[in-house]
């Protein structure tokens, strides 16, 4: 006697209808795509124009340090993509890790001296927006590479046990595409502005999409059980969804905080 083996489940369909509003409400609104994806990101930087890079006079979402956060993040994503690493649940060897956390730290110094010389003290070097988003960029593309491996441990059924990274000669290909971002940021050219604030914008979505998702698999108790990409439909949409309306929320209570209490956004 022949058995059928269940069907997978696909999406559910409250999550599809909640995704189908939402991109819906973000089309109809009557502005400008560049300024919805401003209004999108405005509750996690503050979007000083001086700490901001513009393309053909427009100011792009993020300031130029989250601006390549959440790049290279993009970039470290692609990078695990195209290696086929994306089920990789270990982490790089010990060497490669304190390579990866020392562009965190990188970016947290030039951060840090930065903050000095806006309060007057004993700074470093007078900062600039290229250091912010070079660093950032490096930043972004660690943080991509140690936090989804985590993330695919606790999502895949069958994760594969080998690091995201194997060796730092590898980050020669993702260096690269940082080294692109960062030319197509500072190039000034209006026909990249779209793009790069697109890229950027997903990448916001996508950095917080990753800790959501983990935290919809720990609080459902639903960890390794995606046997393939439909089976982390619900999960991932589910991350998408709160990661898009803690964005809202956050840009909602920026400005009832700056029109209300007067206070201007500290990040």
């Amino acid at each position: 006697m022949s058995t059928t083996a269940p069907a997978r489940p696909a999406a559910h369909p409250l999550l599809l209808g909640i995704l189908g509003v939402t991109l819906a409400a973000f089309l109809i609104v009557p502005a400008p795509l560049i300024d919805k994806l401003h209004a999108l990101a405005a509750g996690v930087c503050a979007q000083r124009p001086d700490h901001s890079y513009f393309l053909g006079g427009a100011q792009l979402p993020l300031e130029a340090r989250m601006q390549g956060i959440f790049a290279g993040f993009v970039v470290g994503a692609i990078f695990l993509l195209w290696s086929s690493r994306v089920r990789a649940a270990l982490l790089p060897p010990a060497a490669v890790q304190g390579l990866l956390l020392g562009f965190v730290v990188l970016m947290c110094l030039d951060g840090l001296n930065a903050l000095v010389y806006d309060l007057g003290g004993p700074a470093l070097y007078a900062p600039q927006n290229a250091l912010r988003l070079a660093t950032g960029l490096l930043c972004g593309l660690a943080l991509a590479l140690l936090a989804i491996p985590v993330l695919a441990g606790s999502l895949w059924r069958d994760c594969l046990h080998e690091p995201s990274l194997a060796s730092a000669g590898e980050l020669v290909g993702p260096v690269c595409l940082l080294a692109l971002v960062q030319v197509a940021t500072m190039s000034g050219v209006p026909g990249l502005l779209l793009p790069v604030a697109i890229l950027t914008v997903v990448g916001l979505i996508g950095g917080f999409t990753v800790g959501n998702t983990y935290a919809v698999l720990l609080l459902s108790r639903r960890e390794r059980q995606a046997r393939g990409w439909r089976d982390t439909l619900n999960p991932l949409l589910a991350g998408v969804l709160v990661s898009v309306y803690e964005l809202v929320a956050l840009a909602a209570l920026r400005y009832w905080a700056e029109a209300f209490l007067g206070v201007h956004w500290p990040v």
